[in-house]
């Protein structure tokens, strides 16, 4: 949303079907590490950006 892709851009620049898409966003998809390359591309961000950093989820428990 935040670089204006509809689900079906966003598929296209990643490469998948748009329904993978919305199942990626619900967390439904096993999603390969070369789609996550491919997000990581198309939407120009840093791959390391796409996961949480774990050092600051079990430091705040």
């Amino acid at each position: 949303m935040e670089r204006g892709f509809t689900q079906e851009q966003a598929a296209e620049a990643i490469g998948v079907h748009p329904k993978h898409i919305i199942k990626m966003e619900q967390g439904a998809a096993n999603v390969t590490v070369a789609t996550l390359v491919a997000v990581s591309v198309a939407f120009k961000v840093p791959l390391r950006d796409l996961f949480p950093d774990s050092d600051e989820d079990t430091s705040n428990q």
